[in-house]
Formats: C-alpha cells, structure tokens, sequence
C-alpha cells in the first residue's frame, strides 16, 4: 500500500513523466520479463523508467546471476529504488544517453534485453526519438526490446526503426489492462 502511495504522489508531481495511473501489476511484470528471454553469462538487462520497482524485483528473481542496470529520470523513484533493490544498479538519468550510463556502470558489458515502462509516445517527439535511437545502439541483432503499452493502435505507426514488428500480449490483469511488445532488432 506504502508503495502506491508513493507511485500516486510522483504521478501527481510529474504525471508527464510518469505516464501511469497505478504502478503496474506483479502480472505484467511477469509477462514483461518472459519476453527477455534466454540470456548469455555476462549480459545486462537495460530497464527503462523502473518507477517503483514492479519490474525491476521480477527481473532480478528471473534472472539472478544477471545485472540490472535501470535508468531513472525521476530523482525519488531513484533514490528509493537504491534503498529497496541494493542488487540492482540503479541510475538517475535520461534514458537518452544509454551508452553512457552502460560505460559508466557496465563497461564491456553486452546488452541482453531492454525493458521498458517508459510512455515513449506521451514524451515530447524528439526525447521519444533519442531514446528509441540509443536503444538501437546499444541493442546487438537479435536481442528484444520489451516495452508495455496501455494503446496498441497508437504503436501501429511507431515501431522502431531497424527492429521486426513485435509479438504481442495482452495482460488484464492490470490497472488499466496492458499490452505487452516485444521487438526483436534486426
């Protein structure tokens, strides 16, 4: 309950940013993580806007001998995301500049997966343009890009240069029901 609270308080801050009205459900989270998929020793999961966690907490419980690097604009998800989740890497900063968060805190390391709660198409154009471009280039042939939608009519024009048409999932058990992406880059 302490978490929602908390989720409801940064929404009403920066709703912008948030782009959600409830934190989402332990079922997509559940389903966010299935799409990563099999990982090689030594890759990184990218998480994108980790908010309160939801994702970030499945994603270490899937895959425990693998580091999370989640990147988070919102200063207060950041700072409480260090406290509950010491085994993530957590970083507050733009989701723009990947390549240099992974430098920073996984040098060398290959990027897994991407998963992302970010609300890419709420974003101003040019920001959700940046971040689908440094997620293009830290992403090796191959490799998924998740992302969750709460609209799948309005990713029909959307889908990311240089990455095949997602598989889809729809998950109704959440607060409103969701979409799950998957786009595999080519």
């Amino acid at each position: 309950m302490r978490e929602t609270l908390f989720f409801l308080g940064q929404y009403a801050r920066q709703w912008r940013h948030t782009g959600a009205i409830a934190p989402s459900s332990p079922q997509l989270a559940r389903a966010m993580a299935a799409q990563v998929g099999t990982l090689a020793p030594g890759d990184v999961i990218l998480e994108l806007g980790p908010g309160t966690g939801v994702f970030t907490r499945e994603l270490l419980t899937r895959f425990p001998g693998h580091r999370i690097l989640a990147v988070e604009f919102n200063r207060e998800f950041a700072t409480r995301l260090r406290h509950t989740l010491p085994a993530a890497i957590i970083v507050e900063g733009c989701a723009s500049k990947l390549s240099e968060h992974i430098a920073a805190h996984t040098p060398g390391a290959r990027v897994g997966a991407v998963v992302s709660g970010l609300p890419l198409l709420s974003l101003p154009k040019d920001l959700g343009a940046a971040i689908l471009a440094a997620i293009t280039d830290v992403l090796p042939a191959g490799r998924p890009y998740v992302q969750f939608t709460y609209s799948e009519r309005a990713w029909r024009g959307n889908r990311p240069p240089g990455f095949a048409a997602p598989t889809r999932r729809r998950v109704w058990l959440n607060l409103p029901p969701a979409v799950v992406m998957s786009f595999v880059k080519s």
